[in-house]
């Protein structure tokens, strides 16, 4: 599959789109260079009459070089788009782009950046802006017909409740994670935390991280003693197995058990968990390998809400550091409002943007049929039925663009 780029031309003074194999998309360049060139753009004024007698004029409207940008960005994830599109539909090309139906362009603003990637009005406005302008510059110039791309009546309630829910920070930076991980109460609760932030546990989950092996089905699998054993066994090996099976998952509604999935746990988390094992854990017949270390209630399985005590006692802890001024100003900080489930988010988030980078996808481009979007999906235990995955997915996109302003220093709002 072709990918889309937009790369600045000091010579032609404009941005030059180009198809991986180097190949020139003239239109789309065409247009670069006349809002570079010019500072405007061209808008749609409708005039003198009613549908197919109605008069059409186009306007100047001046724009600033962050708004050319902008343009730039949303066209090259608008191609992008309409190239994996185009892979199960042989009527649209993106070398015939200029006349694809308008009904096309509205389902992209309507069902892929609304409903499937949930954005804001803010961005919603930026994808109109940038679609309409380029529409209107191929229409005023002879090369296809005006375009009438707007929000359907419907989705103007969606994306009012996208902006509302994208305004909270689900992200936790590594650094920050491990600050939290330092102030836990135990060995036990530090591997707590770091079971959803390192392997995306739900808190509930971490009642099935089993001791012995166990068969599912026909199958057996390897609790975590024969994990122990491996490591020892194998200095060699960085990543080892476990299976969570679905009765320790999160379940649907009406539903008899959840998704079952396999976690990757990384040696110098599985050697916290063995060093645990073997120096912190009660005495105990349990079965289960993080349990309560009370004087009440020693050697008794943890409850569901465990992680989630946890990570407010560590979180009271961290809050009281930052305020007294015992930890660095520079990189993220902890907020009131950050809870222990944000450590799962933050693993996906990591998993999501590592596998953009894998699969050399922009964040933006990734859609619910992709390969990047199911292999979250799977990892984070979502049910993905007709090889498409859930809308609980797609919250990841939103975190890797914070995720990204961390690691280059941009402050995030």
């Amino acid at each position: 599959m072709q990918f889309v780029t937009s790369q600045k031309s000091e010579y032609h003074q404009c941005n030059i789109f180009m198809a991986e194999d180097l190949s020139l998309l003239l239109l789309p360049t065409l247009f670069s260079k006349a809002i570079s060139r010019t500072g405007v753009v061209w808008k749609r004024v409708i005039a003198d009459g009613e549908g197919k007698f109605a008069s059409t004029t186009y306007q100047e409207e001046e724009i600033s070089d962050v708004t050319i940008t902008i343009l730039h960005n949303k066209l090259e994830h608008f191609f992008n788009w309409l190239i994996q599109y185009s892979q199960s539909n042989s009527q649209v090309s993106i070398h015939r782009h200029h006349n694809i139906p308008e009904e096309l362009l509205n389902h992209y603003i309507n069902t892929v950046i609304i409903e499937e990637l949930g954005a804001g009005e803010h961005t919603v406005e930026q994808y109109l802006m940038a679609l309409r302008d380029y529409y209107n510059y191929l229409a005023m110039t002879g090369f296809t017909n005006a375009k009438d791309i707007r929000v359907k009546p419907r989705l103007k309630s969606v994306v009012k409740k996208n902006t509302k829910r994208r305004t909270a920070v689900k992200y936790l930076t590594p650094d920050l994670r491990s600050i939290l991980y330092r102030n836990t109460d135990s060995l036990r609760d530090e591997l707590l935390l770091r079971g959803g932030g390192e392997l995306g546990l739900r808190s509930k989950e971490n009642q099935g991280l089993l001791l012995d092996d166990f068969m599912v089905g026909n199958k057996k699998h390897l609790g975590f003693k024969s994990l122990f054993l491996q490591v020892e066994q194998h200095p060699e090996q960085m990543e080892f197995e476990f299976f969570l099976q679905g009765r320790y998952t999160k379940a649907p509604r009406n539903s008899g058990g959840g998704e079952s999935r396999r976690l990757y746990i990384h040696r110098s988390l599985l050697e916290r968990y063995k060093t645990y094992y073997e120096s912190e854990r009660p005495e105990s017949t349990e079965n289960t390998l993080l349990l309560n270390a009370s004087y009440s209630d020693d050697g008794t399985p943890i409850a569901k809400n465990a992680a989630t005590r946890a990570f407010t006692r560590a979180k009271k802890k961290v809050l009281e550091l930052q305020r007294s001024g015992a930890l660095p100003d520079e990189g993220q900080m902890l907020e009131d409002d950050h809870t222990g489930h944000i450590l799962r988010h933050s693993f996906g988030t990591d998993k999501f943007y590592d596998a953009c980078k894998e699969y050399r996808v922009k964040i933006d481009s990734v859609t619910s049929t992709s390969p990047v979007y199911l292999l979250v999906a799977k990892l984070m235990g979502h049910n993905a039925k007709d090889n498409k995955a859930p809308e609980t997915t797609k919250g990841y996109i939103r975190s890797c663009h914070i995720k990204e302003a961390f690691l280059t220093g941009v402050h995030y709002a």
